[in-house]
């Protein structure tokens, strides 16, 4: 299968396979960060992922959230559907254990807000609640 025929199928590639591609791609490029076929695999493979996760936002409170995927340990929140900047991120710093279970934080802006959560509804909740008081919509 050539480059512009796995870019061409990625529309329609689960997630996993597209995952394992970008995988590929990244480790083709630590090799080479000249290869032209493996930044452009990348590059389409990104604006997918991109595209599922702003087609699959929901709205918890004021802000409309990315799903959240375990395999990146962060993700974002948006003001509107269709925005493309991000006003607020949750961020994994550990690992779940059975002593450790607040392992989630959350970043405002530039601002990263106090304390820690087990839960990403609870997270997302608190962002949307904090960027609302932030922003005087509260």
């Amino acid at each position: 299968m050539t480059v512009d025929q796995m870019i061409s199928g990625l529309g329609n590639n689960p997630m996993q396979t597209i995952k394992v591609r970008l995988a590929n791609a990244n480790r083709v490029l630590a090799r080479d960060p000249t290869n032209a076929d493996a930044r452009r695999l990348r590059g389409a493979i990104e604006e997918e992922l991109t595209r599922r996760r702003l087609a699959n936002r929901r709205k918890v409170g004021a802000l409309w959230w990315e799903p959240h995927d375990p395999d990146f340990p962060e993700f974002f929140a948006y003001e509107t559907a269709e925005s493309t900047v991000p006003v607020a991120a949750i961020f994994k710093r550990d690992m779940h254990t059975a002593t450790r279970k607040d392992v989630y934080s959350l970043r405002i802006g530039d601002l990263d807000l106090p304390g820690e959560f087990s839960e990403i509804e609870i997270a997302r909740r608190a962002g949307s609640d904090a960027w609302g008081k932030i922003n005087g919509r509260r």
